[in-house]
């Protein structure tokens, strides 16, 4: 059975993200502060999931291939 990979749903989620705070910010105006650390705390959150999304990846991938070793050919 093949599965999707998540990294380019975690690439959407992020995208969406940032273009709702961007708008967010647009419509509220915040200061400069708030904005910054909005943008940081963004910033560590997609960089986390991305990672977390390759390693995901990566291990179901291998897992994938484990079990296609096993499995008989016909």
């Amino acid at each position: 059975m093949k599965q999707s990979r998540l990294t380019p749903n975690i690439v959407v989620l992020i995208l969406s993200l940032f273009i709702g705070f961007s708008l967010l910010a647009l419509a509220y105006k915040p200061s400069a502060l708030l904005v910054i650390v909005v943008a940081l705390v963004l910033i560590v959150f997609s960089v986390l999931l991305i990672r977390y999304a390759v390693i995901f990846d990566r291990q179901m991938r291998e897992k994938q291939e484990k079990l296609d070793e096993k499995e008989p050919t016909q």
